[in-house]
């Protein structure tokens, strides 16, 4: 069995990363019986200061179908070293010292085995309007330098490669492999009443996601729709989310039937059951290079209204929800308008279409998935 050593950020049981650790789950479920898969990861969540209870640090912990090591920090001999027992290395993101560390061995020849780094979004337009110029100069250097000479780039689409090769350059290799979904789905439990939408907003607390916009999305939509915003995600970024919250308390003024709350962070497990709940997923995000909640979200039938800067931009086309321009609020409240004023048979038939054309794609990019590509 070929062993595969993925190198990331932070793994289980810790929850504050979001999609990156969902992505190493659900690829552990779905190839852990095919492959030794083994995962160096920190020994504590995001802004944690103690290691996770009941770990073992320095060593292999059995975590599910993987093999967890977990770090105090991460040093160039031990990756090097769990490097050299294994057939792949993978690492998840360009940016964090992990993957400079990895890219720096293998330019030097100190790591043999083939070294395939995730590009999770990183060269998008969306992902450089957020610290864009210590990563265009970070890029430059790495350039210069050939740190990208060795390294093979996972991509989770056609898009996303394209715009790797329009910054890292034309001879990039890349191979796409697919983010894998969810082992299990929550249909939708609820009933939807003309001039109501109970909506959910699921995901870390960032400019990135852009929690933001919801207020003026909201603002701009009819008056008198009653709206229930329930807002789940870890506070990232906690300033930017006590602006957030006085705009929705300031709407509150002139939109009374809007009420919302911010529930914190929710444990993986219980997101589906929370898509299940409600009638949309707003999420006016600057960029996603897969999004696995827009998938979640259509697992469990509810429907998607998103922006233009994500791989899901066939939901109209497929009649299972609403992609809109992050430059036109209008679009979004047209969107929130035309769902708010559906009754349960109309709301039904789009539910149905997400089921069936979520199912399509998760079949397919689990039977024909790029990481077998990748893990040989």
């Amino acid at each position: 069995m070929r062993k595969i050593l993925i190198i990331t950020g932070r793994y289980l049981p810790g929850w504050r990363d979001g999609g990156p650790v969902r992505s190493i789950l659900n690829l552990t479920e779905w190839l852990g019986d095919e492959y030794d898969l083994r995962i160096m990861c920190l020994d504590r969540d995001h802004e944690d200061t103690q290691p996770y209870s009941g770990i073992t640090t320095g060593g292999y912990n059995t975590v599910g179908k993987a093999k967890v090591f977990y770090v105090e920090r991460f040093l160039p001999q031990m990756i090097r070293k769990l490097s050299d027992e294994a057939d792949v290395v993978y690492v998840c993101g360009p940016y964090n010292d992990y993957a400079r560390m990895a890219m720096r061995l293998k330019k030097k020849g100190l790591i043999q085995k083939p070294l395939f780094v995730a590009s999770m979004g990183s060269f998008s337009p969306e992902a450089f309007r957020i610290k864009g110029y210590k990563k265009r100069i970070f890029i430059a250097y790495m350039k210069l330098a050939h740190m990208f000479d060795a390294v093979t780039w996972s991509v989770t689409s056609e898009r996303e490669e394209a715009e790797l090769k329009a910054v890292i350059g034309k001879g990039s290799r890349c191979v796409i492999a697919r983010d894998l979904p969810r082992k299990g789905a929550v249909r939708h439990c609820g009933i939807k009443y003309p001039g109501q939408l109970s909506v959910a907003f699921v995901s870390r607390i960032s400019q990135k996601k852009n929690l933001s916009m919801i207020p003026r999305i909201f603002h701009a939509a009819d008056d008198g729709i009653k709206i229930r915003l329930d807002i789940y995600g870890a506070a990232e970024d906690k300033e930017y989310l006590k602006g957030c919250m006085e705009s929705l308390d300031e709407l509150r003024k002139t939109h009374p039937d809007c009420r919302w709350k911010y529930h914190g962070e929710a444990d993986s497990n219980d997101v589906p059951q929370i898509f299940a709940e409600h009638d949309a997923f707003l999420f006016p995000t600057l960029g996603e290079n897969y999004g696995h909640v827009i998938a979640e979200s259509l697992a469990a039938g509810c429907i998607p209204i998103i922006s233009d800067t994500t791989p899901w931009t066939d939901l109209e086309e497929m009649g299972c929800g609403y992609v809109c321009s992050l430059n036109d609020k209008d679009g979004f409240a047209k969107a929130v308008n035309e769902l708010a004023a559906a009754d349960e048979d109309n709301v039904r038939i789009k539910r149905e279409k997400c089921y069936e054309y979520i199912g399509r794609l998760n079949d397919e990019s689990v039977k024909n998935t790029g990481y077998r590509t990748i893990f040989g």
